[in-house]
């Protein structure tokens, strides 16, 4: 019987119409939140699919693969999937399917929320106002958008639902992006830079980029310097893309004007952490991806991805592209 071993859960509530799903398919479905290797060969030495609704690391690495000795397919709701081991899944012609249009909507509204909560310090003024104080001027706007320059890091799916969503304020929108042409850029409205000439012109930057080696601190001490002083960075993608202990130093010499996260290397905060103490710092709880649909929305898709690999049919989004895939899979029509 198809087996899939539903390994990680970032505390995602779980509606009953998954599992009742999966057995109608034919297919055994055990949920179990892993955490050590024990559990992994308690619960999964025997699945053909492995299925996350979390970034956890550490369970899908080299070490665990000896484990996994029937998985064929590995499914990480949403767009990242830095928490799995690609060079030890595909070497093992072990699929790693995603789902990324899920987020695409929800996050860019979120991040598009943070410039501007950034920019227009509503939250600022939100927390002066409940500790007594009503004085538009503690806490002005740092600019405006209308013809602003905007950067971004990255232009996938969230890079462009963000450009068409911004499409009315006539910003100036630049992009780094390698694996784009200048071509594709332009057709968008936008202009194809190097990320040095991003980080000296943008007065906002936003960060819309996968993590990976490449992208792993491209936002550190050097590209800080390089920035404008009224610069407000925006990371909804992925914590360890910005060097944060070199944004810390920057928000604390006043280098950069502001910063709104999404994500952080290390969460939730410490009550003593140095980010609390940035009035010009705004943070967000990985909420990108959320949207009214919640919970279902985050099961929805993959569910389907998964019924459709029971058949062994090729799933329509495959995050280690070029993967010769263990199972005799058939193309989608």
């Amino acid at each position: 019987m198809f087996k899939v071993a539903h390994i990680a859960n970032d505390n995602h509530p779980l509606p009953n119409w998954v599992s009742e799903k999966f057995e109608k398919a034919g297919i055994n479905y055990v949920f179990h939140d892993c955490h050590t290797r024990k559990e992994l060969e308690k619960y999964a030495a025997d699945a053909d699919v492995l299925f996350l609704t979390s970034s956890r690391k550490g369970l899908v690495v080299e070490e665990n693969m000896d484990i996994f000795k029937k998985v064929g397919s590995v499914i990480k709701c949403g767009s990242g999937t830095d928490n799995i081991d690609h060079y030890a899944c595909t070497k093992r012609g072990i699929i790693i399917a995603h789902t990324p249009d899920d987020p695409t909507e929800p996050t860019s509204d979120h991040i598009i929320t943070l410039l501007f909560t950034a920019v227009r310090q509503t939250a600022r003024q939100d927390r002066l106002i409940r500790r007594g104080i009503w004085s538009a001027q503690e806490a002005l706007p740092l600019g405006q958008f209308t013809g602003a320059d905007l950067g971004l890091i990255g232009f996938g799916r969230i890079g462009k639902a963000i450009t068409k969503k911004l499409s009315g304020f006539d910003m100036n929108i630049r992009v780094y992006d390698p694996y784009l042409d200048e071509e594709t850029i332009k057709s968008l409205g936008c202009i194809k830079v190097e990320l040095n000439e991003l980080l000296k012109i943008s007065q906002y930057i936003l960060t819309v980029c996968p993590l990976n080696d490449e992208t792993r601190g491209i936002i550190g001490e050097e590209a800080f310097q390089i920035m404008r002083k009224d610069a407000v960075l925006v990371n909804g993608a992925r914590a360890g893309i910005i060097n944060e202990e070199a944004l810390k130093k920057n928000l604390r010499e006043e280098w950069i004007k502001a910063a709104a996260f999404d994500v952080l290397e290390n969460h939730p905060l410490n009550p003593d952490d140095e980010y609390l103490t940035f009035e010009n710092m705004n943070f967000t709880p990985h909420l990108g991806g959320y949207h009214h649909d919640y919970p279902d929305a985050i099961y929805t898709t993959c569910v389907e991805v998964i019924i459709e690999m029971s058949k062994m049919q090729v799933p329509k989004w495959i995050a280690n592209k070029g993967v010769v895939p263990k199972w005799n899979m058939q193309e989608r029509v």
